[in-house]
């Protein structure tokens, strides 16, 4: 056990050896990643400042015509280690977040080879190749945070169920949800499946096994811990995901998804060669760029690189290993061919034959099996390749020093040839491109030739000493892919949004801005509100609003939107679009602003009735429907609301306030009529008439609308989600489970009895 601790800490001290200086960022500065820049640190920074001011990070009022925050579960916001950033610079705290969690993944690596029969050496190096693969370390230059977070916990779910399912006990099943919880506090919805499936598939292997050893009895009980262990982590999470999936009923997501979405990024058969060289197509942060024939972001979603010797075992595991590790090479090759879209065939299959499947997109992801497999099995056969039967050692060892000839000639021509084309090219770019190749091929050789030499004659130096050996010659070979990865930038404002700030009022609350061509979530630190932003899940009435607003004016001055931006390198629609006139030409922008522009909340005293949200997208996309004096509804069963047209005086709506979670108004009208907020309609939402609470109704497809009746009147709106009430107390409910199942197990571990 005390060994145990002590090479999980190590694995702790090199992911945090591994980050270096970047732990150490000054002012302003902030480990680079690019979703981590454009998407995550404006709605942290958001959540923190509300944090910081006393109020939960609920509603966003900066993008998407405002959006619940706390329900897009990527954003994190009831994952404890987030709750860093309350006390310490945010630069500081992304850094040690991945810090944290690269480390907590190598962890979960050893800790389940270990529950598998493996020993400590080769469990150390298994942690190694989970924690500092290409599949984790190139996500830190994606910035992608969250999946991080999420994908670090499959390693102790897996042990966690083994675990479990061998004490035969409820305290350990229960115990086991934990890190399945976790992961779904951590928030990245696309890795849920593969979380759940994989669980799935182990669940079905051990029931399997169960019913051999012991009978359907057995079995039965497997699968009964396992829907526990399920139950349990989702009320643990509960306050994630209620809020979570209230907001998948309003999402884009809602109607399912076509193939051609669920296919997006599927791993190419081009990049499966990057299993060997993981830069062979560039690097975005090399002297030559990432010249693939895939998008830009392929980088880290093609990332499949666990690195030559654990490559090794995962092929050699076939014919040299135990029976029964196979499961794991089956589930990586699994996870390949899933990986592969349409060219696996199974993707297809899952696609049709599984619910909910085809709302996830990108299926490279659940490459992911084969880098879990690949680490399994280096630490199981690491050890095992000591005690081979002599009839498998003899096998071995004919074959390997064969395998180490040709494969080394084949890569020394390669090598020759490479070099042969280089020195012909004149292009600068195609120049840059050889020299990388040949490099890549270098780099392959030396790898293979050492890692088979380990195979081949570094058993003769004893077990520890090899294991140093070998965790030195990982450390050269993941280390050196993904050092270049990991940096200190300041991110730096956007031109186009200073300027902008200079230019434009400051009273933000009372107007909205579209753009093109600037990076959307960047504007709240000016305070400016978008009608759009940069986030996959959203409430699909506000993608289409905001789809529409891009090209209808009529909808542009529904949405409050005054003024126009455009990019220097966007394409600019300001000339095509009615209504537009050139305000000013700084660097770096264009603002274009609309005199005929409509406040953020305005009275009609004309409605019209639509039966569902298809029917209100088709009534307002109508372009005689002048939608700043009539409203389409959609009514509420038990709503009634009498308008009367406005046959003489004046309507006033003044904002007296406005807040994340409250807006109040002023209004003033001579008759009864439809007040309108072009915020996103959204449950939750309460609205109260001078101090009376009455209804409101989704309006103008997806914003909000009330019955006002005639005269002056105080109107406030407030963010009050009773599913989040829900949440709490479920969460609430199994934290105190979970607290006394920790003492009972407790008391029962280290009990004088039990010790004995």
């Amino acid at each position: 056990m005390r060994r145990d601790l002590l090479l999980i800490a190590l694995l702790f001290a090199l992911s945090f050896l591994f980050f270096g200086d970047v732990l150490r960022p000054d002012g302003d500065e902030m480990i680079f990643g690019r979703d981590l820049f454009n998407l995550f640190h404006p709605v942290h920074d958001f959540a923190f400042s509300q944090v910081a001011a006393g109020e939960l990070p609920l509603w966003n009022p900066y993008l998407f015509l405002g959006f619940p925050q706390y329900a897009e579960p990527q954003m994190s916001t009831f994952y404890p280690p987030l709750w860093l950033a309350t006390f310490l610079p945010i630069g500081t705290v992304y850094a040690l977040l991945y810090a944290l969690h690269l480390g907590l993944s190598a962890a979960g690596g050893y800790m389940l080879v270990r529950v598998l029969g493996g020993k400590p050496p080769g469990a150390l190096l298994a942690g190694f190749v989970l924690g500092f693969n290409a599949f984790m370390v190139s996500r830190l230059y994606g910035g992608q945070l969250s999946h991080l977070m999420t994908i670090t916990y499959l390693p102790w779910l897996l042990a966690a169920v083994i675990w479990a399912i061998r004490e035969r006990t409820w305290t350990a099943t229960l115990l086991a949800a934990v890190p399945l919880g976790l992961a779904f506090l951590a928030g990245f919805a696309p890795f849920f499946p593969l979380l759940v499936g994989t669980l799935f598939l182990v669940m079905l292997v051990m029931a399997i096994q169960a019913w051999q050893q012991d009978g359907p009895l057995s079995s039965a009980r497997v699968l009964l811990q396992i829907l526990v262990l399920g139950l349990f982590a989702s009320l643990l999470a509960a306050i994630q995901l209620l809020p979570t999936l209230e907001m998948a009923r309003y999402s884009n997501r809602v109607a399912g998804a076509s193939y051609e979405f669920a296919s997006k990024m599927t791993l190419p058969l081009t990049s499966l060669v990057r299993i060997l060289m993981p830069d062979l197509y560039g690097s975005p942060v090399a002297d030559a760029s990432y010249w693939a024939h895939t998008p830009f972001n392929g980088y880290w979603e093609f990332a499949i690189y666990v690195g030559v010797l654990p490559l090794l075992f995962y092929v050699l595991s076939w014919p040299y290993g135990k029976r029964q590790w196979r499961y794991w090479f089956v589930l990586g090759l699994f996870g390949l061919l899933v990986a592969l879209g349409s060219a696996g065939v199974i993707h297809r299959i899952l696609y049709t034959l599984v619910p909910g499947f085809g709302f996830f997109r990108i299926p490279s992801r659940i490459a992911y099996l084969f880098v879990l497999a690949a680490a399994i099995l280096t630490g199981l056969m690491f050890d095992y390749w000591f005690d081979l039967p002599d009839d498998i050692a003899m096998r071995a060892r004919k074959y390997l020093p064969r395998v180490l000839v040709v494969g080394s000639i084949i890569l020394l021509v390669l090598i020759v040839l490479s070099v042969f084309w280089q020195a012909v090219q004149t292009d600068p770019e195609q120049l840059s491109r050889t020299e990388g190749i040949t490099g890549q091929l270098v780099r392959l050789l030396l790898l293979g030739v050492a890692s088979l030499a380990v195979l081949i004659w570094g058993y003769r130096l004893g077990r520890w000493r090899l294991t140093i050996i070998t965790l030195a010659l990982l450390m050269i070979d993941l280390w050196g892919y993904g050092n270049k990865l990991v940096f200190l930038e300041k991110p730096e404002p956007e031109l186009g949004w200073q300027m902008a700030n200079l230019a434009l009022p400051t009273d933000r609350n009372t107007y909205r801005v579209i753009t093109e061509g600037l990076l959307k979530n960047k504007g709240y630190f000016y305070g400016f509100r978008h009608v759009d932003g940069f986030d996959d899940f959203r409430t699909d009435s506000g993608l289409q609003l905001a789809e529409l607003a891009a090209w209808d004016v009529r909808l542009t001055r529904l949405l409050g939107v005054r003024y126009l931006l455009i990019g220097d390198e966007a394409q600019n629609p300001g000339t095509d679009v009615p209504g537009w006139q050139v305000l000013t030409e700084p660097a770096g922008v264009t603002i274009y602003d609309r005199e005929d522009w409509e406040p953020q909340a305005f009275v009609v005293h004309d409605i019209l009735e639509a039966t569902d949200e298809n029917d209100s997208l088709e009534l307002i996309s109508q372009p005689e429907l002048d939608l700043t004096k009539t409203a389409v509804i959609q009514v509420m069963p038990g709503a009634h609301c009498s308008i009367e047209p406005r046959d003489r005086g004046v309507n006033r709506v003044d904002i007296l306030s406005y807040e994340p979670h409250r807006v109040v108004l002023e209004t003033e009208a001579p008759a009864s009529a439809w007040l309108i907020l072009s915020d996103l309609y959204y449950p939750g939402w309460n609205a109260f008439i001078d101090g009376n609470q009455v209804p409101i109704q989704p309006t103008n497809h997806g914003l909000r609308g009330v019955c006002l009746p005639g005269g002056l009147h105080q109107v406030v709106f407030e963010f009050q989600p009773r599913i989040l009430i829900y949440g709490i107390l479920l969460t609430g409910l199994a934290l105190a489970v979970l607290i006394v199942t920790l003492a009972i197990w407790g008391m029962r571990r280290f009990t004088p009895a039990r010790k004995k």
